[in-house]
């Protein structure tokens, strides 16, 4: 036990504007105050106003009892496993990893189990193809020049607004699509089908085979999390790797899923499954069956900072995805250090803690207002645009 304590907390809304982002800030008395993200793509006053009422758990509490505070923020709330309490739970255990490491002057990467994949992370962009305009020469175009930006992974959905089964004409696009993009990419590029979890398991079966000729690294959510007997039936027949989890809260539906179903990759978002503290224990359930883990990331760039360090303190992590390469054009002024992407591929941060700092200035002129966010439907015809004609 140290003599620091959490004295208070901050929550800054931004408008990023597809998505709010929340930031948090936890301070010590020690003069030492540790950095989160809370972002759960909606609800950001929802998501403030739980970590106030939720502060009790944490002020007064040492930053370095971690396990502690995760497990009476967890397990005190009666209804604890949902995405608004998971989060907050996430957000203060990750501010205090960032204290800890500020307080012993060493990266949070070091504090969590040391680099296993050194200080360059591999990455997949995400993001990339608003300007598509859901077409396959637009697709390949857009891919191009993710492979010009020096990305050799690429994520995409290509299912339009799909919701459980498609015509033969809609799957025959969708295709096309994909097609599209491999060609105009070449073999060696990593192409990772996003399935947003649209499909019925019979109707993924299918997208499945038709798209195992083009070789894509995995496909992606292709069920609702909500049944894992259709996850399981997809992952077992399925001709393309199965990656799942960002709408998997805990530890313990990370357990059902590694030991119920086939999936070959995990993808828990650090921002919202529990923090490291959680992660690290779903990666080690995940590494006990050999199935790697790729951390779900739609976020900012406070959230693509924490990601790094856990991920090469991980041994079975196997790549990232980021969004900051095709985010707002002020993304990179959000720290007073952004972060780098070189050649696909992200530099973790070497400083203290989790090695950023919010610029204040920069979060107070993009403060959220409630109208100038238009959060997106994964439901509506032309989602991928991020435009306000989607409502």
């Amino acid at each position: 036990m140290s003599d620091v304590r959490i004295v208070d907390v901050e929550t800054y809304l931004v408008a990023n504007p597809w998505k709010p982002w929340v930031f948090v800030r936890l301070e010590t008395d020690a003069g030492v105050s540790g950095l989160a993200e809370a972002t759960t793509l909606s609800k950001p006053r929802t998501v403030a106003a739980a970590i106030d009422e939720m502060s009790s758990y944490f002020v007064g509490k040492d930053p370095f009892d971690t396990e502690a505070i995760w497990l009476e923020m967890y397990r005190d709330e009666v209804y604890s496993k949902n995405v608004i309490n998971t989060t907050v739970c996430s957000a203060v255990d990750t501010a205090c990893w960032d204290i800890k490491g500020k307080l012993l002057d060493r990266p949070a990467y070091e504090l969590l189990g040391g680099s296993v994949h050194g200080d360059r992370i591999p990455a997949y962009a995400n993001g990339w193809y608003t300007d598509a305009d859901g077409e396959p020469a637009g697709f390949a175009a857009a891919a191009e020049r993710v492979v010009d930006d020096g990305y050799d992974a690429m994520k995409f959905d290509p299912f339009g607004a799909a919701w459980q089964r498609m015509s033969r004409r809609e799957l025959n696009h969708a295709v096309d699509v994909v097609r599209a993009v491999r060609e105009a990419v070449g073999p060696d590029v990593d192409l990772l089908i996003e399935g947003h979890g649209r499909f019925t398991a019979g109707q993924a079966l299918t997208v499945a085979d038709e798209l195992a000729a083009f070789g894509p690294t995995w496909f992606e959510e292709p069920c609702p999390p909500d049944s894992i007997n259709s996850l399981a039936e997809v992952a077992r027949r399925s001709p393309i790797p199965i990656a799942t989890g960002e709408r998997h809260m805990t530890k313990h539906d990370f357990f059902e899923l590694v030991t119920r179903t086939d999936v070959d990759v995990v993808q828990p978002d650090i921002m919202n499954t529990g923090g490291p503290t959680e992660v690290k224990k779903i990666a080690a359930i995940a590494e006990a069956d050999h199935v790697s883990v790729a951390p779900h990331s739609p976020q900012g760039p406070v959230a693509t900072a924490i990601n790094a360090h856990v991920d090469t303190a991980t041994p079975n992590f196997f790549i990232q995805e980021v969004f900051q390469t095709y985010d707002v054009d002020w993304v990179d002024d959000l720290l007073t250090e952004p972060i780098r992407i070189e050649d696909g591929e992200i530099v973790v941060p070497d400083g203290p803690g989790f090695g950023i700092e919010l610029d204040d200035d920069v979060v107070r002129e993009h403060a959220y207002t409630g109208d100038n966010v238009d959060t997106i439907n994964l439901f509506k015809t032309g989602w991928e645009r991020r435009a306000s004609d989607r409502r």
